[in-house]
């Protein structure tokens, strides 16, 4: 289409055409478009026939780019497509995967076929390619901290699938895993619109991918650091290429990076005297919640080193996001498990005390296999066991034993000085004193943020990669007004409700109900004289991060 027809009017659509535009934007296939319209399949191509030659356009993709103006022009005539559509700068993560120049179109195919419906499956984007490539983006749909173990997941099983049909061509494989930043047309409330993807991480895995043995895997730098989010055992520590096979090798144990416990002397006197209570055959149970990154998991560790010190009986567990296809891994066997094996331990009976039974993480199972597990804690409290759940929020099932509940709260910077100190370590650092305070006062009391802004230290521009996936994976979760968040990002001591709605060109009362649902997200708060600000100053940075323009 010229440049002089995408700038001029668009012709008057019927209401059916509309309704069909509209649906084409949400990636609908004609039989779902013949099922919702209550029309017939050829009734329907006969509509897009007519569509396309109204828009002067080709094919699907062609009249979908055009369904924002369309929309403008039917709904909200003022209103620009800049206020639909953000260009925003995203974390990502690529896997590029190939196969030789002489593999059957058959195991190309499959190939594509397994990426394709991986990206699918995990709101990621796939990119056939020429020469039997492809590539699948993670991250620009929605981000997570497991990004990179589904990555190699993804890897993983492409491998067995082609060994499957054709073990030479699987010997031949090649593939490599890159992280980096992506310039991507996101939706106003999260989401890709499909219309702009650009990103030199894109071209670097194409490029690498290139260089690598048949038969060879490589992970850059970038990606393995990712692994400090989600504990990925087996990796080796070079990042030299490493045969496709060894993948099997790893293991997503989920164990983080740990350093030594700080501050928590509370929430450790109440378990170590709860644990010496089941010495003496007397049960009880524990929800340790929080957000992510407040240290459940360290305090899980440490309580767990107490029952071993003590010569006790101690199982721990960690709870797998299910894109991995494992719901549970052993802490204490070192191996995967399920959940009828936490069941059954809390429900044995014991051979000796204290006895104790952690699950970390129980929020990532489903509500179905909690529920199981709490009503074998019931067992487990008459037995003398002491339970601990840890997790982001754990259901409450009524007629169960009610649980002392530790909720961790932020630290102070003061408490987190010693933490970000053994973090640098012997690090060479300009000025030492001061970055080690700056750090605390940025990561305003959450000890992962601390950790991660003090192994990356020597980035001064932006946050490190590992943050950013860990604070847009909770915000891609909450589906909030991005252009809301960018106005109150912008402005470091924060802003008025009024100047936001001068700059959105909203009504006051739309742009409050959209600030009401930031500030009950945990995202935004306000002051008394309606002062608007970020809950937390990361999250600020991470928005700021993302704004291109």
């Amino acid at each position: 289409m010229s440049e002089h027809k995408r700038q001029s009017p668009l012709p008057d659509l019927t209401p059916r055409q509309l309704q069909i535009l509209k649906l084409l934007q949400a990636g609908k296939p004609n039989k779902e478009l013949s099922e919702e319209l209550g029309i017939g399949v050829g009734t329907v191509k006969q509509h897009l026939v007519a569509l396309f030659k109204k828009l002067n356009v080709r094919n699907r993709a062609m009249a979908v780019s055009l369904a924002a103006d369309i929309q403008q022009q039917s709904a909200a005539p003022t209103m620009s497509l800049k206020r639909e559509v953000l260009l925003d700068r995203r974390p990502c993560v690529v896997l590029s995967m190939s196969l030789p120049h002489d593999a059957t179109i058959q195991n190309v195919r499959l190939m594509h076929g397994r990426l394709g419906a991986f990206a699918a499956a995990h709101d990621a984007i796939f990119l056939a390619r020429s020469g039997n490539a492809g590539d699948v983006i993670f991250g620009i749909q929605h981000t997570s901290e497991y990004v990179v173990a589904v990555a190699l997941h993804t890897a993983r099983t492409v491998l067995h699938d082609l060994m499957l049909e054709d073990v030479g061509i699987a010997a031949q494989l090649r593939g490599c895993l890159t992280a980096g930043h992506a310039f991507a047309s996101m939706h106003q409330f999260g989401g890709w619109t499909g219309e702009a993807l650009a990103s030199t991480t894109i071209s670097s895995a194409r490029t690498l991918l290139d260089t690598i043995s048949p038969g060879q895997f490589l992970i850059d730098e970038a990606a393995r650091d990712l692994t400090a989010l989600f504990g990925i055992e087996g990796l080796p520590n070079d990042v030299e290429g490493i045969p496709f096979f060894d993948l099997d090798k790893f293991r997503w144990s989920a164990n983080r990076l740990g350093y030594e416990l700080i501050d928590r002397v509370a929430e450790m006197s109440a378990l170590r005297a709860s644990l010496n209570a089941s010495a003496h055959q007397l049960g009880n149970i524990f929800h340790i919640e929080g957000e992510m990154g407040m240290g459940k998991s360290r305090l899980c560790e440490e309580v767990y080193r107490l029952c071993q010190d003590s010569v006790g009986v101690a199982s721990f567990y960690r709870c797998l996001p299910a894109a991995l296809n494992e719901p549970c891994w052993s802490v204490t066997k070192e191996e995967y498990c399920d959940v009828d094996e936490i069941d059954a331990r809390l429900r044995n009976q014991p051979v000796e005390h204290p006895d104790l039974v952690i699950v970390d993480d129980i929020h990532l199972l489903p509500a179905e296999q909690q529920t199981k597990l709490i009503r074998a804690v019931e067992i487990a409290l008459k037995q003398g066991k002491l339970v601990v759940l840890a997790g982001r929020k754990i259901m409450h099932i009524p007629d169960t034993s009610a649980a002392q509940i530790i909720t961790l709260r932020r630290m102070s910077p003061q408490s987190l000085q010693g933490l970000v100190r053994k973090v640098i370590g012997k690090a060479v650092v300009k000025d030492r004193t001061n970055k080690v305070l700056s750090i605390c006062s940025a990561a305003a009391g959450v000890p992962l943020f601390a950790i991660e802004l003090a192994r990356h230290h020597q980035e001064e521009s932006h946050l490190p990669l590992s943050l950013q996936f860990a604070i847009n994976a909770r915000l891609d979760g909450l589906h909030l007004d991005r252009w809301l968040l960018r106005e109150v990002a912008r402005q470091a001591a924060g802003i008025s409700i009024e100047d936001i709605r001068q700059k959105m060109g909203e009504e006051a009362t739309e742009v409050k109900r959209k600030v009401n649902n930031s500030i009950a997200a945990g995202v935004l708060s306000c002051s008394a004289d309606e002062w608007i600000s970020f809950t937390h100053p990361l999250l600020r940075l991470a928005i700021n991060d993302t704004i291109t323009d």
